[in-house]
């Protein structure tokens, strides 16, 4: 029987058409699940107050879950687990998009949706319009503390990100660089081997639930970790290759609302003491 629900915002439980909410008949189901009694919680890149606008501000809906990919991880509105990137890795990463020319090192206020920080020596860089998502932001020339959310904002097509994300990978060995998704051009920052999937297992160990009591949701390469740390795992259909081949089941795009019928599936069979249908084919 499933008792915990982990899931991916953007482009999974929310369509990317649908500026960064449930659909209704989505959050009515993430609704019916929790009042069921189930946990339920978002395994995302948005940091705690960026998921509010996400369930209408129903707390309950986001009580638990874990923020930042996996560095700020919450259980019924505590924080359980905060794991913070190192300063003079991320200094180093601010240096390497220097040298690059073509994005910046952006750090996040976790208590204020879409405020960061870029990083740069070069400021005039940044001000050209590495913001382009963000309400408010403010240029500082070097890291000056270990962040619990960071990522890179990048000018360039998908090829380049993916060299610009190797090189990442091969020169700061410290953290882990992954994409949200293959539209954004972005690139998100964690410390080394802790991302969502560190947190599906936290989240799953304070609860006392073993992992195959846990289903995750995906549907991209920031979410591998976390289909692949649980046996019940599941993608949209609209998932990239990678991520499919990482997850045991599929269901409706996200354009659809797939996680709708699936959240009131896993509430049905959890009421029975059973398995959800779609996990029984």
């Amino acid at each position: 029987m499933i008792k915990l629900v982990l899931t991916d915002l953007d482009d999974t439980l929310v369509p990317l058409t649908n500026h960064g909410e449930a659909p209704a008949r989505t959050l009515a189901a993430v609704r019916t699940l929790v009042d069921a009694g189930l946990h339920f919680g978002p395994v995302t890149g948005r940091t705690p107050a960026g998921v509010k606008g996400a369930f209408q501000g129903d707390e309950r809906c986001f009580a638990t879950g874990a923020f930042a990919n996996g560095q700020v991880v919450m259980l019924d509105g505590k924080v359980i687990c905060q794991a913070y990137a190192d300063a003079d890795a991320l200094q180093h990463v601010a240096d390497i998009m220097d040298e690059e020319g073509t994005g910046a090192l952006a750090l996040y206020d976790l208590d204020v949706d879409l405020k960061a920080w870029f990083v740069s020596r070069d400021p005039k860089r940044c001000e050209a319009g590495f913001g382009w998502h963000l309400n408010t932001f403010t240029i500082e020339d070097h890291v000056a503390a270990p962040s619990l959310k960071a990522n890179i904002h990048v000018v360039g097509d998908l090829a380049y990100r993916t060299r610009l994300r190797d090189r990442l990978r091969a020169e700061v060995p410290e953290l882990d660089f992954i994409f949200p998704n293959i539209h954004a051009p972005l690139i998100d920052i964690t410390p080394a081997g802790h991302g969502k999937g560190a947190a599906v297992r936290i989240l799953a160990e304070a609860l006392g639930l073993g992992l195959d009591e846990v289903a995750t949701f995906g549907d991209s390469e920031n979410d591998l970790s976390m289909l692949k740390a649980v046996p019940n795992s599941v993608v949209v259909a609209n998932a990239s290759p990678e991520a499919k081949a990482a997850a045991r089941w599929e269901i409706g795009p996200s354009s659809e609302e797939g996680m709708a019928d699936a959240l009131l599936d896993i509430a049905w069979a959890a009421a029975t003491g059973t398995m959800p249908r779609f996990m029984r084919s």
